[in-house]
């Protein structure tokens, strides 16, 4: 790592820390906070753990759908692992899992990381619809606590996302001006084929044989993530009468939580799900718990499953390269 992914990480990780030290401050009292923790079921953090590696499974699984098309073909397990993998490095150095997972499968199965990165690309665009659909859903579903949400809430300058939009537009129309005078210049030849291969991955969405399974699996993905976070709700005696609705809105808070770049969402989880939990009408001590909760499981869970699929993928290599 150089000094700018190095003071990167520090900054993110220094974001995640203070947004956790304020949602733990917010707590008077501290005993009742971890008296609640404990009354969590095991059973339900063992569903938890489960579920959302079978969520990971189900994502390595439809990801080699999308390599199909390109002509390219992944073993399963080291598909499943790349992802698992890719979880596992986003959770020590934040938006670093994409190039991760695309850089694993690069080095056991020889396929291009400019088309398997534009495979991801693809992935997102359909996870980001789903995630639009969901919140929706979970905001017609809960009006009055999304409005408290929006209450003091800082929006943006529409005039400066204008002005933003504007001269993005200005400099894709100069791009596509100048573009044979910048095509003869060698590093913009090597941008223009690395989008080229891009551009063949998110293709690849276009040309898939299998668009029934690759839908089951996403909609199994979404299932797992609502309900390995349903299954730790249903843990907490507190939280026995909660609507699918209302749980909706929680894993949606916390999804949008996890965008902001702390590592594994520390901080930011927690903070995003206590205030999910306080427009609902619930406790902060309940809502912090809850979350505490949720993120311990999955993170113990990535770090677990993404250990051993290091090992996998470094093995593999390994070997593929002794016969070589």
């Amino acid at each position: 790592m150089n000094v700018k992914q190095v003071l990167t990480y520090v900054v993110s990780l220094g974001i995640g820390v203070v947004l956790f030290y304020l949602a733990f401050s917010f707590i008077d009292d501290k005993d009742a906070l971890w008296e609640t923790m404990r009354s969590a079921s095991w059973e339900g953090i063992a569903a938890s753990f489960v579920m959302g590696y079978l969520a990971i499974v189900s994502r390595g699984l439809r990801w080699g759908i999308l390599l199909e098309p390109l002509g390219r073909k992944a073993g399963a397990a080291r598909s499943v692992h790349a992802v698992a993998f890719a979880y596992f490095a986003n959770t020590f150095v934040p938006r670093s899992g994409e190039l991760a997972r695309c850089a694993a499968l690069n080095q056991t199965d020889d396929i291009p990381v400019d088309e398997l990165f534009g495979t991801v690309i693809s992935e997102r665009v359909i996870d980001f619809a789903f995630l639009m659909v969901l919140t929706a859903a979970a905001v017609l579903g809960n009006i009055p606590a999304f409005a408290q949400l929006l209450e003091g809430a800082v929006l943006p300058d529409l005039t400066n996302l204008m002005a933003l939009g504007a001269a993005a537009l200005g400099l894709i129309g100069v791009l596509i001006w100048k573009r044979k005078e910048l095509l003869a210049l060698p590093f913009a030849r090597k941008i223009a084929d690395f989008l080229t291969g891009v551009w063949s991955g998110l293709n690849s969405i276009r040309h898939m044989k299998q668009k029934g399974r690759f839908m089951a699996h996403t909609f199994f993905i979404w299932f797992m993530y609502f309900f390995m976070a349903w299954v730790i709700f249903k843990s907490f005696d507190e939280v026995q009468d909660i609507s699918i609705l209302q749980a909706l809105f929680i894993m949606v808070a916390g999804g949008f939580g996890m965008v902001i770049p702390a590592p594994g969402g520390v901080g930011s989880y927690q903070w995003a799900v206590m205030t999910g939990f306080m427009a609902l009408g619930y406790g902060k001590a309940l809502g912090l718990a809850v979350a505490n909760i949720i993120w311990f499981t999955q993170t113990a869970m990535i770090v677990t499953m993404g250990g051993i699929a290091y090992l996998y993928l470094l093995v593999y290599r390994l070997r593929k390269d002794r016969k070589a």
